[in-house]
């Protein structure tokens, strides 16, 4: 007799749909790296056409966007291969093959970030136009990849959801989805920064206040990206 274990929330421990899901996020994040850092590459020039000047800020953009970038791309891209055809064969994944590739999509969401934000203070290396394009691709990728990290620390795991995060714009009579936890850092991305995330544990307030201080500072390099282009056009 086979028994399925269901958590107090609805939710089941690694089930095929819910593997499913979390690995469609996961590509979709993946898919969003390449072209972001593909784009950045490509209008800065690495490739030996442009001379750069060596400053810190070009050396830190070199070595993400023409080293690790490609790298990464290839052993991550294998990684999410074997993914696929385990999940093809219906096989259960273990949880740290998610979870590597979840850790690996956030540090690159604070490397992207500091990227942004660095090319400010070296507006030769790239057009105002180019930079605000690299914004808007980064904006998905961002409240997807939060979204990711606040379904792993809420969700996964645990017996119930809203132990360490209060998602405010959820359904109180249907409860919290692995949806929501998506919906909601879209919601704050779209009401220009008006929480609807709030910590509960001391983990849960740092990620939030994290999440935020990263949103304010895209606001701010948008922002200025507008006002280059708008100084441009005059």
């Amino acid at each position: 007799m086979r028994v399925r274990l269901v958590l107090s929330n609805g939710q089941s421990p690694g089930g095929r749909r819910d593997q499913l899901l979390e690995f469609a996020v996961l590509v979709v994040l993946y898919l969003l790296q390449v072209i972001n850092a593909e784009m950045l590459r490509r209008a800065i020039g690495f490739d030996g056409t442009h001379q750069l000047t060596h400053t810190a800020v070009t050396v830190f953009v070199e070595l993400l966007t023409n080293r690790l970038h490609p790298l990464a791309m290839v052993v991550f891209g294998v990684w999410l291969l074997l993914m696929a055809v385990r999940i093809g064969r219906a096989q259960r994944l273990p949880r740290w093959m998610f979870d590597a590739l979840g850790l690996w999509f956030s540090v690159r969401l604070v490397l992207e970030f500091l990227t942004i934000n660095l090319l400010i203070f070296q507006p030769s290396l790239v057009a105002p136009g180019v930079l605000l394009g690299q914004i808007v691709l980064y904006l998905p990728f961002f409240v997807l990849g939060w979204g990711w990290i606040f379904h792993r620390l809420d969700w996964v795991g645990r017996s119930a959801a809203g132990t360490m995060i209060q998602l405010n714009d959820a359904d109180p009579v249907r409860g919290v989805s692995r949806f929501d936890y998506f919906h909601s850092a879209i919601n704050t991305l779209l009401n220009k920064g008006k929480p609807t995330i709030t910590g509960i544990t001391r983990t849960g307030r740092i990620a939030v206040l994290l999440f935020n201080g990263m949103l304010l500072g895209l606001y701010a390099v948008a922002f200025a990206r507008i006002l280059q282009l708008t100084k441009a056009a005059v």
